[in-house]
Parts: C-alpha cells; sequence; structure tokens
C-alpha cells in the first residue's frame, strides 16, 4: 500500500507544531485513520499515485470518446478532467480516465472525494472502485461511489456490482436526489461523495446523507453458489479508485451531446482513502 499522501500529511502537522501553527487538519476524521489522500496541489496530475488509461469506447460500455492523457489538468488545488468535442483515434470526443491501481488502494474503509460536475447531455462522470486482483467482471466485484446522468443535474448515484448465489451478474444501486432537500444545490454544485466499507456491509453517502447500504448477506448468500466461502467473496480485497468523465454509453441509454456541445468538465477537489483507527 502507498502511503505518500499519508507521509506527506504527517510531515505537514510536524512543520505545524514546530512553527507554533495549530491550523486544523482538514483529512483527520474521527474513528479513521488516513492512509492515503490527493490534494491536487501541484501544477500537473502525479503520476506516482495515477496511471492514465489509453483507449476508446469505454471497454464494453459503448462510450463515444477517446480517453487521453491530455485531458486531466491540475490547477489551483482542483483536478479537471474535461471532455472535448474533438477526432481522435476514430472518436469525435475525448476525455481521461485515470486509476490508482498498484499504487493505492485498501480493503475496508471510508473512500471519499470532494467533487463537482457539468450538467450536460450524454456526459457520465463516474467515481469508483475496482479489484486489484481482478478474476472476471462483475464476479470480481465493482464498487460506483458516485455516477451522474449528465442529462440530470439534481441527482447521482451509487452501486455495487456483483454475481449473485445462482451465477448471475446483478446490482444494487441507489440514487440521491438533490431536488428532494432544498438548499442543497445541484451536481453543479462541491459535493462529498463517499462509501463506508466493512465486512458486514457498504453505506453510500452524499454530504453525510446515507443513499443506499447493501449488507454482505446481499452479495454472499448463506448458501450461494459463486462466493461459497469469505475466501471466494469479493469484497473481502484490496480495491483501487477510478476517476472518469464519459461521453454517452449505456449508463444513460446512449444518448449523445448536443450539437452544439464543445467541452464538460469534472472537478475534484481532493480524494482520500482512510482506513478503520
Amino acid at each position: 500500500m502507498k502511503t505518500k499522501g499519508l507521509i506527506l500529511t504527517l510531515l505537514t502537522a510536524l512543520s505545524l507544531a514546530s512553527c507554533g501553527g495549530n491550523d486544523k487538519d482538514e483529512t483527520a476524521l474521527d474513528g479513521y485513520e488516513l492512509i492515503w489522500n490527493d490534494e491536487f496541489d501541484g501544477d500537473a496530475l502525479d503520476e506516482t499515485y495515477w496511471t492514465y488509461e489509453i483507449g476508446g469506447g469505454g471497454w464494453g460500455n459503448n462510450e463515444l470518446e477517446y480517453y487521453t492523457n491530455q485531458n486531466a489538468t491540475v490547477s489551483d488545488g482542483i483536478l479537471s478532467i474535461t471532455a472535448k468535442k474533438e477526432e481522435m483515434g476514430g472518436y469525435s470526443y475525448t476525455s481521461s480516465r485515470i486509476k490508482t491501481a498498484k499504487k493505492a488502494y485498501t480493503t475496508y474503509g471510508r473512500i471519499e472525494a470532494r467533487i463537482k460536475l457539468s450538467a450536460q447531455n450524454a456526459m457520465w462522470p463516474a467515481f469508483w472502485m475496482m479489484p486489484e486482483i481482478n478474476n472476471g467482471w462483475p464476479t470480481s466485484g465493482e464498487i460506483d461511489i458516485m455516477e451522474n446522468k449528465g442529462s440530470d443535474a439534481l441527482s447521482t448515484s451509487s452501486a455495487l456490482h456483483y454475481t449473485d448465489g445462482n451465477g448471475n451478474g446483478t446490482y444494487e444501486a441507489g440514487a440521491y436526489s438533490f431536488s428532494q432537500r432544498k438548499g442543497e444545490g445541484t451536481i453543479e454544485d462541491w459535493h462529498v461523495y463517499y462509501v463506508v466499507w466493512d465486512e458486514e456491509q457498504f453505506d453510500f453517502y452524499v454530504d453525510d446523507h446515507l443513499k443506499l447500504t447493501v449488507p454482505k448477506r446481499t452479495w454472499h448468500p448463506a448458501n450461494g453458489k459463486t462466493y461459497t466461502t469469505d475466501d471466494s467473496a469479493p469484497f473481502n480485497k484490496d480495491f483501487y479508485v477510478i476517476l472518469n468523465l464519459a461521453v454517452g454509453g449505456n449508463f444513460d441509454n446512449g444518448r449523445v451531446p448536443d450539437a452544439d456541445f464543445e467541452s464538460a468538465t469534472m472537478q475534484v477537489d481532493y480524494v482520500r482513502m482512510y482506513q478503520f483507527a
């Protein structure tokens, strides 16, 4: 497990203490230990933390973009992933998809990001996790902390993908509606999206509002035919983080961008991984 983010946090705290500083550590959470974080404080994506995925079509999702290493930028403490209308690799749009595979990962804990989105037709931003050891999808599992259909500025969703007790691919999903809570804005405002994951269940949140709970026996039933032991269960192993902004694809029923579309941006203030203290 890479701990560079934790080391930087500890060095910052020591520096403040030696100078008599008393600034509150904004990464500190009661009951948790920070094990990795990226606050995007530099002027470029830190590739000791992240790897670009390059290619078109979204690897099975019928997406319309070509993922490149040119569409993720860092400035003023913010990561921006921008989808653009431009030709590349036989596709009409470009974007970026980055992951922490083999660099930052965890089993259990709290994984969170502060994100601001563009409300534009056919955008598909996502903050999600995949397993370090992948023995095939969806058997090895997938954790979707935040997804959005850009055509809907008032809601986001979370999902847990796995194989059910009879060997069939399935998932549990839950949506969060900003329109049902006054004063909480839209996806175009900053929100904290996170999951709390332990041996017994997943709890998915938006700004501390619980939107989806999935208990262990949902994916690992007592008499299941796929995950017959805890060793074979998908969600007791290391998962890494992915951030991307797709265009079109299956998630929103194959929508395409508007004729006047030029660009849309997914902004990320930070990504943090915590384990239980």
